[in-house]
């Protein structure tokens, strides 16, 4: 127990407070049923926005197809014929068929022309129409999969937008106004979307989707609600919850196939987060750095009373002081928040601040190709697409378990690059797999997706550790955004399949070297509390840091 003392010791003001808040979280612990009620709320929010945002994934799927044979067909119309050895082109031209001898006067009999004799060998023509195996893809996009592959990059495109936006009106109107509003907004256009009379009119709505939605604002408050010892336990338990969730997309897909029975199904539940304006409360951390004091010891109150506490005197002190000190300062007239977007070119000027964004922007172009293709790609592996969807969604649980451990135990820089190489080392090999032996190769590629999924997450934790509160969010997000013209170029991978058996996986593996190499620039901040503001953030990494060893402030609680 430290003494009292270092209480009553006169700190400068943002030491203070980031001191004394680091104390009344650990005093409301972790998980109590404030906390766990959160995280429930945000697991049901996360799991369908993470549906919506892949839905792509199966609606724009290749589906098996074959040209139409007007001299074989019957009026009841099959995917699987007989006539398909001598009437169709090899699976390598499948989008055209073996030329008829339509003008061929030794064919007299109509009977005659479905047989191989009454198709010139060799030779092919274009096909006027498409039968496929199933109409469960939209629309007809059989002979044009560069359209297919540009609904992921038109959705991406969108996320480009959308996080860049999310990110300043969270840091500028608070945490809250992102995780009600987007979801609505997403099941909004989304219900839309699945009404399209054509592609033209879905893809517009694609984008506007991932424009106007989305974002990170879910992990940003899971971050800032509990201590530093914590912070990393609370967001791997909400990411589990989350991707938990997120599974039953691939059986929804099985058992829902058809495009717009399946967005019908993913979209509306998102209606229900409207809700969430009562039982979501604004981030302590957000409200304390734009002086909205009294709404953050109303919320701290609520978390006590909900999870049963009853606060130190220490703690009630403090409550009361921060109370009255606001009262008073917005008596004298002198309550005039900062601007987010002022404290944004404040922070932006600084030289160590602007070299991280860059560097976390080229590691999350790395992080996001890697994790958003492996996903795409998955349809593709061997065996059923739903199921293979669904594992590579339920590893991430066995990952967070082993990244609240990793991180938590042996700091950020390294558990990432290990992470990292075995990604690299694992799709490299999937790729290579002899294909009598299949099932190995399913293995790498579920293994590299795990490494991939915890790159990418402990990335995303750096990145919100790095920045302080009042531009957290938006730093994390713009390099979110410059980041996410991987996930753009992610959707054409599969096109690389039909140059090499296995190209995708290559060249996951080979981009997977890229945060390897990058995050070693980083500082760690595995010891760090989360910086309110821009000197806190510029202390981080610096031998001589003494103000942000959060395990001595949370020791220090005010109950010490």
């Amino acid at each position: 127990m430290v003494s009292k003392e270092p209480l009553k010791t006169k700190m400068p003001e943002q030491m203070d407070n980031q001191f004394n808040l680091e104390g009344l979280l650990s005093e409301l612990g972790s998980f109590g049923k404030y906390q766990l009620l959160l995280l429930f709320l945000l697991a049901f929010r996360d799991s369908f926005l993470a549906m919506c945002n892949y839905n792509y994934v199966f609606t724009a799927a290749e589906v098996d197809y074959r040209c139409y044979v007007p001299e074989c067909e019957s009026s009841d119309v099959r995917f699987n014929v007989s006539f398909a050895q001598f009437a169709l082109a090899n699976h390598s031209d499948i989008c055209h068929r073996v030329a008829p001898r339509i003008n061929d006067s030794n064919l007299s009999n109509s009977d005659d022309e479905c047989a191989p004799e009454g198709f010139i060998a060799g030779e092919t023509v274009p096909c006027d129409r498409i039968i496929y195996q199933d109409y469960n893809s939209i629309f007809d996009l059989g002979c044009q999969p560069w359209k297919r592959t540009l609904i992921g990059t038109v959705h991406n495109l969108g996320l480009v937008f959308s996080f860049l936006l999310s990110g300043f009106i969270s840091d500028r109107y608070g945490r809250k106004i992102i995780i009600v509003a987007t979801p609505l907004v997403v099941g909004i256009v989304g219900l839309v979307k699945s009404f399209s009379v054509n592609y033209w009119m879905l893809l517009v709505l694609e984008f506007l989707e991932t424009a106007l939605g989305y974002g990170n604002a879910s992990m940003v408050l899971s971050l800032e609600m509990v201590t530093q010892k914590r912070r990393v336990i609370f967001s791997c338990v909400s990411d589990i919850l989350s991707n938990f969730g997120f599974a039953f997309f691939g059986l929804i897909a099985w058992k829902i196939p058809y495009w717009r029975h399946m967005m019908w199904v993913i979209y509306a539940p998102l209606l229900v987060v409207v809700f969430y304006i009562f039982l979501v409360d604004e981030g302590v951390r957000w409200l304390l750095a734009h002086n909205k004091k009294d709404e953050a010891v109303r919320v701290l109150n609520k978390v006590a009373k909900i999870n049963n506490i009853t606060l130190s005197k220490k703690a009630n002190e403090m409550l009361t002081n921060i109370t009255e000190e606001a009262r008073k300062t917005e008596r004298l007239g002198q309550n005039v928040p900062q601007s987010t977007h002022i404290g944004l070119l404040v922070v932006l000027r600084s030289k160590k601040i602007l070299l991280r964004v860059f560097l976390i922007a080229a590691i999350f172009f790395c992080c996001i190709f890697v994790y958003n293709g492996c996903m795409i790609n998955s349809t593709s592996i061997v065996g059923n697409k739903y199921l293979n969807f669904s594992s590579l969604v339920l590893v991430t649980i066995p990952t967070r378990i082993i990244t609240a451990i990793t991180l938590t135990k042996f700091g950020r820089k390294a558990p990432i690059c290990v992470a990292y190489i075995l990604c690299c080392v694992f799709f490299i090999a999937s790729a290579y797999v002899p294909k009598s032996i299949w099932w190995a190769s399913v293995v790498f590629y579920l293994l590299g997706k795990m490494c991939s999924s915890y790159g990418m997450f402990s990335m995303t934790v750096v990145a919100l550790e790095v920045f302080p509160t009042t531009s957290r969010n938006s730093l994390t997000n713009t390099a979110n955004t410059i980041g996410r013209l991987g996930a753009v170029l992610a959707p054409q991978t599969p096109l690389l399949e039909k140059y090499m058996a296995g190209l995708p996986s290559i060249v996951f593996g080979l981009v997977a070297l890229g945060p390897v190499m990058l995050s070693l620039l980083l500082p760690d901040t595995s010891h760090s509390s989360l910086p309110d503001h821009i000197q806190d953030a510029e202390r981080i990494g610096d031998t001589n840091d003494t103000i942000h060893k959060a395990d001595d402030a949370e020791d220090r609680s005010p109950a010490s």
